[in-house]
């Protein structure tokens, strides 16, 4: 059973950097590995040092990059011996014409192809060339052994070449072969080809130019959630409002920090991306200053009184905007089952999960949560005490497995 508690975490994975412009690109893509917790080693051609030399890599991987089959001063052992042992998987990219066709063959003449000859773990090859060499017969009969063998082979994307032609022979984007990397660990991945939205955070409504109102939500189930449906194989666009957590590799982030920031931007995104699933976890401010003062508020001996009107309601605003399946959140501290039903039909959206503020444990600031969601149907799932990443897993799975019971999005028609 596939392991999605770690995702890509800790996997061993040998990167196989042949002789193709498109090196530089890898650099991205080991850097997205190792901020998911991917343990990556480098292997490189001679004609791939052509192109960016080993210690860019060494420096990415805080490892020594393998180059020479016969090195001057030689370890005790075979190393491509020891990776065939050591390594989860293998990622050849890019992978030229000449490597491909050599690994199809059983060449071994070098310390890729010899260490490729030798590997029986799930391998990928990322290929990157130009669209001629990519369409040589010789190169179509490669691929096609390396695939009856089990082989995973990307095809390259349609765009513009190193040679200023057009074709097919570009390096994938690093979405798709991050994707592709999960596949060789099983990694379900039931969002692939999906845009999903979600919202985190608090929002700061100002008072002056140093204060505010705001909330204590630290934006963590928020956060989960976009990592969740990315490692599902989505692509995903976080709007966050201000928070202290590192960036979500492979997110896109738009960071915001009023209630209408945030608004704004859930309108703008809804338009440019068309969602197929929305998940409004953000805690957004209800209420904001009608005047926020220009200059600091001074300290005095009167009262300080605050007229305050409501922010808008993001979710009544996007209804009927999107054909999204659209998951709310409720925090309450008492009621809470009826006000998250209440909020689900008033609001229009297909799911509601509710938590509680003033439960230990739970809501704020901790790095745990439990749950309880409802669908529009009439579906119920209660998720005990957790962690917020796996709460975000079981929060996706429940939507997935409900979401077409109905159609949703039809009574919005």
């Amino acid at each position: 059973m596939p392991d999605e508690s770690v995702g890509l975490k800790q996997k061993q994975i040998l990167f196989c950097i042949t002789g193709s412009i498109a090196a530089y690109k890898v650099c991205e893509i080991i850097r997205l590995l190792r901020k998911e917790g991917a343990v990556v080693q480098v292997m490189m051609t001679d004609a791939a040092q052509k192109f960016v030399g080993p210690a860019t890599f060494a420096a990415l991987t805080g490892r020594e990059v393998l180059t020479e089959l016969f090195p001057v001063s030689p370890k005790a052992g075979l190393e491509h011996i020891e990776l065939s042992l050591e390594e989860d998987a293998i990622v050849v990219a890019p992978a030229t014409a000449n490597v491909i066709c050599k690994a199809a063959g059983g060449v071994a003449d070098d310390l890729v192809t010899t260490t490729l000859s030798v590997c029986e773990q799930p391998t990928l090859f990322v290929p990157a060339m130009n669209s001629r060499m990519w369409q040589n017969p010789a190169t179509a009969e490669a691929v096609t052994k390396l695939r009856a063998r089990g082989i995973k082979v990307l095809n390259p994307e349609h765009g513009p070449l190193a040679s200023l032609h057009e074709g097919e022979g570009r390096l994938p984007a690093a979405g798709k072969i991050l994707n592709a990397i999960r596949e060789l660990f099983n990694i379900p991945q039931p969002l692939r080809g999906k845009q999903v939205l979600v919202t985190a955070g608090p929002t700061r409504e100002a008072l002056d130019p140093v204060r505010y109102i705001s909330n204590r939500s630290s934006g963590r189930m928020g956060y989960a959630i976009a990592e969740s449906a990315r490692d599902m194989g989505a692509e995903v666009t976080l709007i966050a409002g201000p928070t202290a957590l590192p960036d979500v590799p492979e997110v896109m982030l738009k960071p915001v920090v009023s209630a209408q920031d945030m608004a704004v931007a859930v309108a703008e995104t809804i338009t440019t991306i068309h969602p197929d699933f929305i998940f409004m976890a953000a805690a957004v401010s209800d209420y904001t200053l009608e005047n926020p003062k220009t200059e600091k508020i001074k300290r005095g001996t009167d009262d300080l009184r605050l007229s305050l009107s409501p922010t808008t309601d993001i979710l009544r605003s996007i209804r009927g905007t999107s054909d999204a399946i659209i998951v709310a959140f409720a925090l309450e501290t008492e009621n809470g089952e009826a006000e998250a039903r209440r909020k689900m039909e008033t609001k229009d959206t297909d799911f509601i999960v509710l938590n509680y503020a003033n439960e230990e444990g739970a809501g704020f600031e901790v790095p745990t949560n439990r749950v309880v969601i409802f669908s529009k149907n009439g579906e119920k799932l209660e998720i005990p005490k957790d962690r917020k990443d796996r709460i975000a897993r079981e929060i996706i799975r429940f939507v997935l497995n409900h979401k077409s019971a109905g159609h949703y999005r039809a009574s919005k028609k």
